[in-house]
This record gives C-alpha cells, sequence and structure tokens, in this order.
C-alpha cells in the first residue's frame, strides 16, 4: 500500500465484521451458508461460485468454477480513503485468490 493514512486496525476489524454481517445475511436469504455454492436453478461444478477477498477487505471477487470473474464487490467505506492504484491492487489480490480457490476445488 502507499504513505497513505490507513485506517487504524479497530476500523478494520469493525468494518470487516460488517462486512462479513451482510454477506452472512445475503447468503442465508439465498439459501447458502458458504462462500461457494452452486447457482440456483443448475446442478454440478460447473456453475459452482466461489468468493475470495483482498487482505484489506477492500475488495470480493466471485469467480465461476473455470475461475472466470461473474462479480466484483468494492467496500465503499474504505475505497473512498483508498487511492486507484491500491484499488486496483486489491481486486487483482481478490481475483487471484478467488481463482486459486476455484482452481483447488476442481481439482478435488
Amino acid at each position: 500500500m502507499s504513505e497513505k493514512k490507513l485506517p487504524s486496525i479497530d476500523e478494520l476489524l469493525a468494518q470487516s465484521d460488517r462486512v462479513d454481517d451482510r454477506l452472512l445475511a445475503d447468503r442465508r436469504q439465498k439459501g447458502g451458508a458458504s462462500g461457494t455454492s452452486p447457482r440456483k436453478g443448475t446442478s454440478g461444478n460447473a456453475e459452482r461460485r466461489v468468493k475470495a477477498q483482498d487482505d484489506w477487505g477492500l475488495v470480493e471477487v466471485t469467480v465461476d468454477a473455470r475461475g472466470r470473474v461473474q462479480e466484483v464487490a468494492i467496500n465503499a467505506d474504505l475505497a473512498a480513503r483508498t487511492n486507484l492504484a491500491d484499488l486496483a491492487e486489491a481486486m487483482l489480490q481478490a481475483a487471484r485468490a478467488a481463482q486459486s480457490r476455484a482452481d483447488a476445488l476442481s481439482r478435488s
């Protein structure tokens, strides 16, 4: 990350808790409780989706079983205090993590 003032660890933990609570509520509403679940109306690994976040909780990326990006979610509170280069780095990190998880699942 750059020399820009970063949020405190307490701010990051509080933000992370809020994001986790929202994600869990969304998953419950959609009928799934894990970070990997098949899409409704389909079956098998072909439609499995995997989510991952960057280390700062700034970006969450969802990929399909082949590692193709399906969704990108940006934490608006953190993004407002982040420069574009760091946002881009966070996106890449989250995408690579999600793709790595999808690859590991397809091999198992």
